[in-house]
């Protein structure tokens, strides 16, 4: 035990690695404590409901991971401090516009998205979009303590913001308020997440608001160089994120809400592999530099594999052996009838995990084809559900499908790139001779 002590101490890498899991820990436990919670306060139909709309803003927040990881790109290639916060400054502002144009779609489109996922109400998809615009600030404050590599204070506020969360949403559904409560309880605790994250990124030197200068446009000259690095970003974050969680909102179109909301509990269950790895992805992306060595980067990227398996497959094991327990454990006897679900899904969250690291190591190099696999990808997986969507299993046999056609396509590349590097390292022996 002592030479892991030792070992975490002695490399920056695994240090930042064990602050940022035991933080994403405490964190994960805080959000799933969340789902049992409110299963057991909400009736079946209404955690569906609930779950379709957690999956709907997983969707929706894309275009924040994507400024978001954008910003730490920036934080980490960019150490001048004025220009670097300016440039930052204006993508954010870019990030606020976006949002509120959702939320007056959202009030637009309210009937037709009701009737669409069977909603009882419009004013669950208006809380969602105000979610949306709340989380801007804080997605770029967060992404700004990331790129400085200062994960205990990123840490701390993600534990405030999930715990936060909890106590809102539980207070509100209490009052009754049922699917809308949870919603607005997320949106308050997004804003007091943001303040205390504004502090923290103001002591780091991030100052400046975009709510004094909303009524001028971005300055789309000034973000046109990292326009189309955000374009790359967001083709293979939207596959990455549409895999682990359209499976929900795909099931609540297409089964009643009663399958849907047994079918959230199971999909709860299995998540917990991606966000309990997703702490590895996260401090690999600030650690991979364009300006460092291919092989030092590729180190990197072992290492955060290696640290993926061992907490990524424990947690497989367990689902994949007692589901069962698991499931009435963690979500109670009457999800039981999809128990057998888990095990199966859980190798896709766990193969989602997987892809998800080599996608950000690739995103982090700005290698751009990678965009190119991921669509592929995405295409692939669509169509399986286009043609097999019967039963819920039948949707599960679609993302493993689905993810194993973007893991084939992702090593050929890989070892076309590997062939091309060998074969320029390479001299011809005509070549050798002259230069000896």
């Amino acid at each position: 035990m002592s030479r892991i002590v030792n070992a975490i101490r002695g490399s920056t890498f695994l240090k930042h690695n064990a602050i940022f899991f035991f933080g994403a820990l405490a964190t994960g436990a805080l959000n799933y404590l969340f789902y049992p919670i409110m299963a057991r306060l909400l009736d079946t139909s209404s955690f569906g409901e609930v779950q379709a709309l957690f999956s709907l803003f997983a969707q929706i927040n894309i275009f924040l991971s994507v400024l978001g990881l954008i910003t730490i790109n920036i934080v980490v290639n960019n150490p001048a401090g004025q220009k670097r916060n300016q440039l930052i400054l204006e993508i954010e502002k870019l990030a606020l516009v976006l949002s509120l144009v959702l939320m007056v779609v959202s009030f637009w489109a309210g009937p037709a998205l009701r009737h669409f996922f069977h909603f009882a109400s419009v004013w669950p998809f208006v809380a969602l979009s105000a979610a949306v615009v709340a989380t801007v600030p804080l997605t770029f404050r967060s992404a700004y303590l990331r790129g400085h590599k200062t994960f205990g204070l990123v840490s701390v506020v993600n534990i405030v913001a999930a715990a936060a969360d909890l106590v809102f949403s539980v207070v509100l559904v209490a009052l009754h308020g049922k699917t809308t409560g949870v919603m607005v309880g997320l949106v308050v605790a997004q804003f007091l997440t943001f303040v205390l994250a504004a502090m923290l990124a103001r002591n780091r030197s991030f100052t400046g608001s975009q709510f004094r200068t909303l009524l001028k446009l971005p300055d789309i000259r000034a973000l046109m160089p990292e326009l189309r690095y955000a374009a790359l970003v967001l083709v293979s974050s939207l596959v990455i994120t549409g895999m682990y969680s359209i499976d929900t909102v795909v099931i609540k179109h297409w089964f009643d809400a009663y399958t849907a909301g047994l079918y959230a509990g199971i999909a709860t269950i299995a998540r917990i592999i991606f966000f309990v790895t997703a702490s590895i992805a996260q401090v690999l992306l600030p650690s991979v530099r364009m300006s460092q060595s291919a092989r030092h980067n590729r180190q990197i990227l072992l290492k955060s594999l290696v640290l993926l398996v061992g907490v990524g497959g424990s947690a497989l094991l367990l689902f994949s052996f007692a589901p069962h327990l698991v499931v009435r454990s963690l979500m109670g006897s009457r999800f039981l009838p999809y128990a057998f679900l888990l095990p199966r899904l859980s190798v896709v969250v766990f193969s989602i995990s997987v892809l998800n690291l080599f996608v950000l190591y690739h995103l982090a190099l700005r290698r751009y084809a990678i965009a190119g696999i991921a669509a592929l990808g995405a295409t692939v997986t669509a169509g399986f559900m286009m043609v097999n969507h019967q039963s819920p299993q039948a949707i599960v046999n679609d993302l493993l499908y689905g993810c194993t056609a973007v893991g084939g396509m992702l090593g050929v590349w890989v070892a076309m790139g590997l062939k091309r590097t060998a074969e320029l390292n390479v001299e011809p022996a005509e070549v050798r001779e002259l230069s000896s």
